[in-house]
């Protein structure tokens, strides 16, 4: 039972029509992303949550609410794809073309647009495939960020048992294979030991995965998109000599776990969305498993990132608070550190000395209906003041048509303060084109 609808809507059903999805729809109602984060059959975009400034892990997929004859479900900025047995639900952007009322999650080109960007991939060859399932549609194209994101921790390694037959004994003797292999003596010992190697299970599952890939007319290009993907796919098959595609079920029945390892953490989403790609008819288990399965995005953090990929190429800066990166602070000694989303200094100013031209705040809101909230206009007059801006946005992604749309709220210290619509939605054939207006 499919069910389709928009992130930050609410939307009512009937429960004569709908009443068999329920029990299925209470399971997955109400849970955040960190509730969701170990379910083997779902895979959340941005892989890492934990280092993300927002608090994503928190942030909640969509609300139940029931009454006698009806059951609403309210969506925020979680979108993509979840589902628990025969039940899916689909929530697109609301910006998602709309025919008769009717949502259609085929046409959701700022959601494609946004990820277009972010992951650096070609989407207009992804669009023309014929595969049915909606979830694969979107694996094969997120693979290279996690795969690089996963090689940012090293090479993964692990011990293998390995055997030897030379005059170097590094190991345990291996009576049985010694006397199989060196009688008469010809000055070798048969030996085993373990050590660590690249060329382990999870290697091997990349290794297959960039092979199957490779294979698809479909997805071959998306190995080739940039010189950091090559590159993470070059380390991979030099790490991995003794790959060999005949034994995909051994792989793959070895790296049923996720990986344990501290020091690897991102390879446990890189190995559960190679598993993802390779079982691909196994994603959504049989109904009779009863898992959850699905595949999300964060709205808010898909178009933060979105705006990076455009502001950085106009000078602004994009300070990360997780990393303690490019931070602002009001004191000498740099105690309180604040972190705007975007800012651009004045010209002729030196960086240490934090006065900014221009503040603007990323918000994925719908702003064109209502006014930022308090704690929305606290955070931006205190950024204001810090940095002593000439004027402080929210940036946020509109429905209106008019370019010229704003308004102005003037604050003490004759700062501006503007909440202006910095985008135009303008559908044309399958890409979503956008026009940002900066100050």
């Amino acid at each position: 039972m499919p069910l389709t609808l928009t992130d930050n809507t609410t939307k009512t059903f009937s429960l004569s029509e709908y009443k068999s999805g329920l029990p299925n729809l209470r399971k997955i109602a109400n849970k955040t992303i960190g509730d969701l984060q170990t379910e083997s059959g779902i895979l959340i975009f941005p892989p890492k949550v934990e280092d993300t400034d927002d608090d994503i892990k928190d942030h909640v997929i969509f609300n139940l609410t029931e009454d006698d004859n009806s059951f609403s479900i309210k969506t925020e900025n979680i979108m993509g794809f979840i589902g628990k047995g025969e039940t899916e639900l689909n929530i697109c952007s609301r910006f998602t073309h709309k025919k008769d009322e009717s949502v259609s999650e085929q046409k959701d080109f700022f959601l494609h647009y946004m990820l277009e960007k972010v992951c650096h991939v070609n989407l207009s060859k992804l669009k023309s495939t014929q595969t049915k399932d909606k979830i694969f549609d979107f694996l094969p194209y997120l693979f290279p960020k996690y795969l690089v994101a996963a090689l940012s921790q090293g090479l993964y390694k692990e011990y293998q048992n390995k055997k030897y037959n030379d005059s170097n004994v590094r190991g345990a003797i291996d009576v049985n294979r010694h006397i199989k292999l060196n009688i008469p003596f010809n000055a070798k010992i048969a030996y085993k030991t373990r050590e660590y190697s690249f060329d382990n299970s999870v290697t091997e599952l990349v290794r297959l995965t960039i092979e199957y890939l490779r294979s698809s007319k479909s997805f071959k290009h998306i190995l080739l998109q940039n010189e950091e993907t090559k590159d993470a796919v070059s380390k991979i098959e030099s790490a991995t000599p003794l790959y060999n595609r005949m034994n995909r079920q051994k792989i793959l029945s070895q790296t049923a776990k996720p990986v344990k390892s501290p020091f690897y953490t991102k390879y446990r989403d890189l190995q559960k969305i190679c598993r993802m790609i390779l079982l691909r008819e196994k994603i959504k288990y049989d109904s009779s498993a009863n898992k959850i399965y699905g595949i999300l995005f964060d709205g808010a953090w898909l178009w933060e990132e979105y705006l990076w990929t455009i502001l950085k190429k106009c000078g602004f800066k994009h300070p990360q608070n997780k990393k303690s990166k490019d931070g602002l602070s009001p004191t000498i000694d740099g105690v309180g550190r604040f972190y705007p989303d975007f800012y651009k200094l004045k010209p002729d100013t030196k960086e240490s000395e934090h006065k900014a031209q221009i503040i603007l705040d990323a918000k994925y809101k719908n702003f064109d209906d209502k006014n930022p909230v308090a704690a929305d206009l606290t955070q931006m007059i205190s950024y204001i003041h810090v940095m002593d801006a000439e004027e402080g946005k929210f940036i946020y992604p509109s429905a209106n048509e008019n370019q010229s749309y704003c308004q102005l709220l003037w604050i003490e210290k004759k700062c501006l303060f503007i909440r202006q619509p910095s985008f135009v939605h303008r559908p044309q054939k399958l890409y979503f084109w956008r026009q940002v207006q900066v100050v």
